[in-house]
């Protein structure tokens, strides 16, 4: 091992204040606030290995496959990450090359993924990136995520593997508290799509934050994806930008999806989480105005006046069918306060959104309230209209118009 690596291994055997460890070629070691990036060319890894096994401190592990000389003849160091139980952040990178022995990630890529199988329950978070993903790589891939069933963020990112086997890792995962996952330039396209929306619709899905982009996705991917979002209530950021549809299809698959306008029961029942939406790098600019504002309502953590507010902006509020509550006029107008209940609540969403929305004001309020009491007045005019003779302290007196 080097005189760089030769410090770092010191390190990790005296159990300091090391919590990341990066194993490259490159010759250097860059340290700062705990942070350590080392070259282990030519090093002796079983060694190095065994001082991971017994290090508590150590919380990030990131592998280099390119250049380095570690092979699966090094069962030390593959033994000492099975042992180790501080590490919860695992990333493998591949550079996308093809390694001597003829695979893609290759054998050490599958021994390190092995050795997180069974000593499993630290691991939060997996990245794998640039990888040439065969059928052994992948197999081991589904097994780890298989058994990590504590990860919360998953990074699969600019892979080269095949639809057939995106499926796999979708199966993998299911049933997982996975909150965030990128998935970009994955080549998922439309049959991926398909894929999670299986995970979307379920709702036992925690998944919070997609990274979609690059994805060689077309509309029927686009609008699988939103449908699949109608019921789901988790979902918060959505990124999709360097895909095969433009700004005006994601406009219209996701405004409708936000606030669905045909009738006052689909826009209380719309997804009221989706808050952000990157269709272009600039979202303001790849976003049109209505679904903008749609998104930046969503913010709102309060979900009730969420609705309340996507009403009042989109419907125009027909007391008709409460017209027909009752035979009889009386129970017609015990309607009425329950009406008037309404947007007084209403008021108070329209304050508590004032941060996400400038629309509606208090004036728009008003005007809907009294139009709705103007209805029931037209439609019952007799039990609005004053009566000829009002008791006034026990007394009957005439009217005086």
């Amino acid at each position: 091992m080097d005189y760089y690596s030769k410090g770092t291994l010191l390190r990790i055997e005296r159990g300091d204040t090391l919590n990341e460890l990066g194993i490259c070629n490159t010759n250097q070691v860059v340290s700062s606030d705990g942070r350590l990036f080392t070259s282990t060319e030519g090093g002796d890894y079983s060694r190095l290995g065994s001082c991971i096994g017994r290090n508590t401190q150590l919380k990030r592990l990131y592998v280099e496959l390119r250049g380095i000389r570690l092979s699966i003849t090094d069962s030390g160091f593959f033994e000492g990450i099975k042992q180790n139980s501080s590490i919860d952040k695992f990333k493998l990178n591949g550079f996308s090359t093809v390694l001597p022995d003829g695979t893609g990630v290759g054998e050490v890529g599958c021994e390190l993924l092995k050795a997180f199988q069974e000593n499993n329950s630290h691991l939060t978070s997996l990245e794998i990136w640039s990888c040439d993903i065969g059928s052994r790589e992948m197999h081991e891939i589904s097994s780890t995520l298989s058994s990590c069933t504590n990860l919360k963020k998953l990074y699969f990112a600019y892979n080269n593997m095949r639809a057939n086997q995106f499926l796999l890792m979708v199966d993998a995962i299911r049933g997982h508290n996975i909150s965030e996952i990128n998935l970009s330039g994955s080549r998922i396209g439309n049959v991926g799509c398909e894929a999670l929306a299986t995970l979307l619709e379920d709702a036992s899905c925690c998944i919070q934050t997609l990274n979609l982009s690059d994805n060689s996705i077309g509309i029927h991917g686009l609008n699988t994806l939103s449908n699949s979002l109608a019921n789901n209530s988790k979902l918060k950021r959505l990124h999709l930008y360097d895909n095969q549809f433009d700004k005006s299809s994601a406009e219209d698959a996701f405004a409708d999806l936000l606030c669905n306008t045909t009738s006052i029961n689909a826009t209380h029942f719309s997804n009221h989480t989706l808050s952000k939406l990157s269709v272009g790098y600039d979202e303001e600019e790849s976003n049109g105005i209505q679904l903008c504002h749609l998104l930046h309502l969503n913010m709102c953590s309060n979900k009730k006046c969420i609705a309340m507010i996507k009403i009042l902006k989109y419907h125009h509020i027909d007391m008709e069918e409460l017209f027909e509550w009752g035979s009889e006029d009386e129970r017609n107008l015990l309607a009425l306060p329950y009406v008037v209940s309404w947007f007084d609540r209403a008021g108070g969403a329209i304050k508590r959104l004032r941060p996400y929305s400038e629309y509606p004001d208090q004036r728009d309020l008003s005007v809907k309230k009294l139009s709705a009491m103007y209805q029931f007045a037209q439609v019952m005019p007799l039990l609005f209209a004053l009566t000829s003779q009002n008791e006034f302290n026990g007394k009957k007196r005439k009217r005086v118009d």
